[in-house]
């Protein structure tokens, strides 16, 4: 989830875990590689987001602390002195720098402003006088630079801040969490063509549709996502919600597939209408080829109740391709039924998209040949006739009735 500092080989790098700080819910630490012959301008082309151009960390992070098998050494009168990574255990909000080859406050360097007056050498400059980081002790408190620090209101009110921020932070994963588990739950249904909602959906439904009895599920075998879902009042699966997500999964699946159209740099169209009840519903594919690979996807429906004339399907073509940024895409085929309005040589849809798409190629669908083979074999079959003509009587019938 986060960047990795990578130091560059020069002879024996070394791998080594991250010190782990007393726990604190503000601190995510990460891991860094290092070795013992540390150069300082080798860590320059070091690749890592940082603030201010030092190798610290953020909001996302945490307080960088990494561990080294040898820090730097500078000379303190007759000693080399150098950090140790034992202060990250007593002093869990502290981070080290790299490249400064120094120490600075994690949430005073974050979250301090002018207003809080907090100190810049743990915010700006860094701290690096080992000497008196721990084991020189201030003359009337007795405490070392570090614990001064640690005890001052601006150090404290930028730990709270801090705090704060962090379990906001945690807040929103978990809700990303939850929401991520809807999504997977609407993908599973789409993929398996399966209903979302129930007849009823109240507390004392015994099948309350799909999509909730699934999220019931989860809540069995996911404690997070059953206090979200059962005991928080707002658990987002209203079926206006559930549409949305629809819609979002729906979109990226459109977009992906014309990211593959444009990258071939072309496609063919196939269009048929169906009506469903009083709506009058023109589905479109489309056929491309991804590395070589034939492969034939559904982009969507248009309602085109309004008017099923050559002009007014043409139309609704056009505008389905631009809102699918596939406009300038060249069609070097199209497929439609028979229908004069579809197929027709001087005014049909195929003819009017030749204006625009001179490579277009009309096909008659396949699909509708053998459709029209089975309706002649029909009829010279009495009994099939009686059959499809029940049918048709009952969907007259229930497309008339009016509650």
């Amino acid at each position: 989830m986060f960047s990795i500092f990578n130091k560059k080989k020069n002879s024996d790098q070394l791998n080594v875990p991250e010190h782990t700080p007393t726990p604190l819910s503000a601190i995510n630490t990460e891991s860094i590689t290092a070795d013992e012959n540390y150069d300082e301008n080798e860590l320059n082309d070091v690749d890592v987001p940082i603030d201010d151009e030092l190798d610290l960390g953020n909001l996302s992070s945490g307080p960088r602390q990494p561990i080294l098998k040898v820090y730097p050494k500078t000379k303190f009168g007759s000693q080399n002195r150098g950090f140790t990574p034992s202060y990250f255990s007593e002093f869990n909000w502290l981070e080290y720098s790299i490249k400064k080859d120094s120490v600075f406050c994690f949430p005073c360097r974050v979250f301090g402003t002018a207003a809080r007056q907090t100190e810049n050498t743990f915010t700006v400059i860094g701290f690096n006088n080992w000497k008196k980081l721990c084991g020189s002790r201030d003359s009337k408190t007795k405490k070392s630079k570090l614990s001064l620090h640690a005890s001052t209101i601006n150090h404290i009110n930028c730990s709270i801040i801090s705090k704060l921020s962090t379990a906001n932070n945690e807040h929103i994963d978990k809700n990303r969490q939850y929401i991520k588990c809807l999504i997977d739950i609407v993908i599973f249904l789409g993929r398996q063509g399966l209903p979302f909602r129930g007849h009823r959906e109240n507390e004392d439904a015994l099948n309350k549709g799909n999509f909730k009895e699934l999220c019931m599920l989860f809540s069995k075998h996911h404690i997070e996502f059953e206090k979200k879902y059962i005991f928080n009042s707002t658990n987002h699966t209203s079926w206006a919600i559930q549409n949305n997500l629809i819609n979002i999964c729906a979109s990226y699946v459109r977009d992906n597939i014309v990211s593959e159209v444009k990258k071939g740099g072309m496609f063919s169209i196939s269009c048929d209408e169906a009506r469903s009840h009083r709506e009058e519903k023109m589905s479109i594919c489309i056929r491309y080829t991804n590395n070589l690979e034939v492969k034939e996807r559904f982009l969507g429906f248009v309602d085109v109740s309004y008017s099923q004339n050559a002009d007014a399907l043409y139309s609704s073509i056009i505008d389905f391709l631009h809102f699918c940024n596939l406009s300038d895409i060249p069609i070097v085929g199209q497929s439609f039924d028979g229908a004069n309005v579809m197929s027709g040589q001087k005014g049909g849809v195929q003819t009017k998209l030749k204006q625009i798409y001179p490579y277009a190629i009309y096909k008659h669908c396949m699909a509708h040949k053998l459709n029209l083979v089975i309706v002649d074999t029909c009829k010279y079959l009495k009994d099939l006739r009686k059959l499809f003509n029940g049918l048709e009587a009952i969907y007259t019938f229930l497309i008339s009735f009016k509650k």
